[in-house]
């Protein structure tokens, strides 16, 4: 069971033994039966657990007053004013919000009475809609205090003589109003004096009680900065009742984490707990990052979302320790988690010489790392890490573990081990991998293809692969990707699909030109009209400037499924296919206008993918790519640009001793373009000129293939 960093809300949770504490402010509230308003001041820092205070002191005062008479029950008003940023605004939501709990129907119709005339001072904070040049003047004013009546044409609405007959009404009810505020010290320091003004001064109402919670040196710091004279004394003189949050003392905090800790491995096997282990990490520097609940709630939390998935194949006391440095000091734990090497295994004892200069190395490097955080002191934090990571005992002292340790760690299951580590970083971002933020900011960007292709290609290579493979999680969700994002996506990625790295996936893997194609047909179905996808892709191709084989081999996939030039008797199913039969000769031209376009410019002869766009381009019956590759080998260049473009790989493995074998070819459909004999000679010379040498790795292979393929040697 998760939980959220909130406070408690009755003194039934109360596990820190503040219930008492809580009952006696609320009995001070109470106790309190002057007719002039008051406020107390409730003290603590962060984490300390004031709102939670706050909550039982209320549910204290509530079960007091549950006897009294409708008309002597106390009035809870709870205002949060980090809700609004402007001062007339929180001045004037602060009486408004007063006049809504006063209106409620269960008060008496004196306390009604109060909230319409409430609602008439709250009016006096915010001035009508003023001229550009009365605006100026109305900040000006503002600054200087003189607001309250600037705006005040009715004098019945006076701010004097509403409050007046604010106060007598006040005096004549018995309902005690109880003001909180919590959380001041969130504010800016202009908003923090602005509370204080605004208790002090505005609503300093008869019968009101004002509690304000705050962390007292942050507020002194703030109201020593915007006003003149000391913060201290202007607070002493605003909070006549200071009450301060009792500590929560250290042995608390402990005993709060080891109980739930307890609950939490209660399951755990006996053999697989090593309760000596575990007091050693515990004194070691482990106990040092909790500070209060709320560190004990955030450890916790991440705690329970990954224990149970690991707990049977990791060393649970490591796993506690490793998941605080993940949680306290997360830089350290990225700093472990990209250095397996550093921390894992023993050092070699061959070659002693050059383990001490290893060493020396090592250490600058765990300094490094150590020196990210500041949360635990560096000493404290390397013997926590030499308790977890052995070898660090080799790196900063004289204690030297041998091999044979290696075996019992990995029985262990330790982190130390090299063949356990990687377990206990399973549930973090491994690196090269993208994080959930970052896939929504891409996907955030889809309704404008520029954005969105510029994004991807920000990616360095791998992370791109990755993202084109899990954007395929997202393609059908109407949620992450809307109807009209499609568009501009598919626009994106057909003009930037040739920029894309080329995979070497392996037999099981996808390369980017596959998962492109999957993507395309996934986010164009999502659409049920041929006519819908037609303009898609058509506004695509014609938008298209950087890629021209990510095209071509879409519409080749599209022809495919018509049974187009293929070997397939008969078209896929209606509900397959893109588009009809009329939209896909549409497109074909497109792409041929396309590649007649690359043609003329020169960009076609360079392209990696020149092969496969002119067979395509000769399979769609365009007799242009005749000519073009006429044109192409007229010269020596182009001629090995030509066949190095149908040199292709493929690999094999022996049965025997597994060895991948490569094997290179010059692929056969060359021969609908050239008379292979013709251009033979012409290879042969280029072979055996002293300008062979001064090629490219890959185009001498392919010469080398080429002539290798003439003569009948493979």
């Amino acid at each position: 069971m998760f939980k959220t960093d909130q406070p408690i809300e009755s003194s039934k949770d109360d596990i820190l033994g503040r219930a008492s504490f809580a009952e006696a402010l609320g009995d001070a509230i109470l106790s309190y039966k002057e007719k002039d308003s008051i406020v107390i001041g409730l003290f603590g820092a962060w984490g300390s657990g004031k709102t939670s205070i706050i909550n039982m002191a209320l549910e204290h005062i509530e079960l007091s007053s549950k006897d009294n008479s409708d008309d002597e029950t106390p009035i809870v008003v709870r205002f949060n004013p980090w809700n609004y940023s402007d001062q007339n605004q929180l001045i004037t939501q602060f009486f408004r919000e007063l006049s809504i709990v006063l209106k409620r129907h269960d008060y008496a119709k004196v306390a009604k009475k109060l909230g319409k005339w409430l609602e008439k001072y709250a009016k006096n904070f915010e001035p009508p809609v003023p001229e550009p040049l009365a605006r100026i003047f109305f900040n000006i004013l503002k600054s200087i205090g003189s607001t309250l009546k600037l705006w005040g044409e009715n004098t019945e609405n006076d701010l004097d003589t509403i409050k007046t007959q604010i106060n007598k009404l006040l005096i004549k009810q018995n309902h005690k109003i109880i003001v909180v505020i919590d959380d001041i010290d969130r504010l800016n320091n202009t908003e923090i004096r602005q509370i204080f003004q605004l208790v002090k001064s505005l609503g300093d109402f008869k019968n009101t009680i004002y509690l304000l919670a705050f962390d007292k040196k942050v507020v002194i710091n703030a109201l020593k900065k915007v006003q003149e004279g000391s913060g201290s004394d202007y607070l002493e003189k605003v909070v006549q009742i200071p009450f301060e949050v009792p500590p929560i003392f250290k042995y608390e905090v402990e005993h709060l984490l080891l109980n739930e800790l307890n609950k939490l491995i209660k399951d755990v096997p006996e053999n697989k707990w090593d309760q000596g282990y575990w007091l050693d990490i515990y004194s070691s520097g482990f106990k040092d990052f909790f500070r209060n609940i709320r560190d004990v709630t955030r450890y916790l939390n991440t705690l329970r979302f990954s224990f149970e998935m690991v707990k049977d194949e990791v060393n649970i006391v490591d796993f506690l320790a490793i998941t605080a440095i993940q949680v306290f000091i997360p830089e350290v734990y990225y700093g472990i988690r990209e250095n397996k090497s550093l921390f894992t295994g023993v050092y070699s004892i061959l070659g002693y010489d050059k383990t001490d200069v290893t060493k020396k190395e090592d250490k600058n490097s765990c300094d490094k790392i150590i020196s990210r955080e500041k949360v635990l002191p560096p000493e404290v934090l390397k013997d926590l890490l030499k308790k977890l990571f052995p070898k660090l005992e080799s790196i900063y002292g004289n204690l030297n573990y041998e091999t044979g340790w290696l075996g019992k760690w990995r029985r262990d299951c330790r982190i130390c081990s090299p063949d356990k580590f990687d377990i206990f970083f399973r549930l973090s971002l491994p690196q090269g991998e993208i994080s959930q933020g970052e896939i929504e900011r891409i996907l955030s960007l889809g309704s404008n293809s520029e954005s969105f292709a510029e994004a991807l290609l920000n990616l360095e290579d791998g992370r791109l692969s990755r993202f084109l493979e899990l954007l395929e999680d997202y393609a059908r969700s109407a949620t992450d990707i809307p109807d009209e994002n499609i568009e501009p996506i598919i626009t994106a990625l057909m003009d930037i699909g040739d920029l894309f790295p080329d995979d070497n996936s392996g037999f099981f893997g996808t390369d980017s030109p596959i998962k492109l194609l999957r993507l395309f047909y996934q986010l164009s179905h999502r659409f049920e009209s041929y006519d819908e996808r037609f303009s898609i892709f058509k506004r695509a191709i014609e938008k298209s400037t950087r890629s021209l084989y990510t095209i071509v081999h879409e519409i080749s996939i599209q022809v495919q499924q018509h049974a187009k030039y293929g070997s397939k008797a008969t078209a896929m199913p209606e509900e397959v296919l893109t588009v009809n039969l009329k939209q896909l000769e549409e497109l074909k031209k497109l792409a041929c206008d396309k590649i007649q376009s690359w043609a003329k410019d020169g960009k076609l002869a360079k392209d990696k993918h020149l092969a496969y766009i002119l067979l395509k381009w000769k399979e769609w019956g365009q007799e242009e790519v005749n000519n073009f590759v006429n044109d192409m080998i007229k010269n020596d260049e182009g001629l090995i640009d030509f066949i190095t473009s149908f040199l292709s790989k493929t690999t094999s493995y022996s049965s025997s001793d597994h060895i991948e074998k490569i094997h290179w070819r010059i692929d056969e459909s060359i021969e609908n373009f050239v008379d292979l004999k013709e251009i033979e000679q012409r290879i042969r010379k280029i072979f055996h000129s002293p300008d062979f040498a001064q090629l490219e790795d890959r185009k001498k292979l392919a010469i080398e293939t080429f002539l290798n393929a003439i003569d009948g040697k493979i």
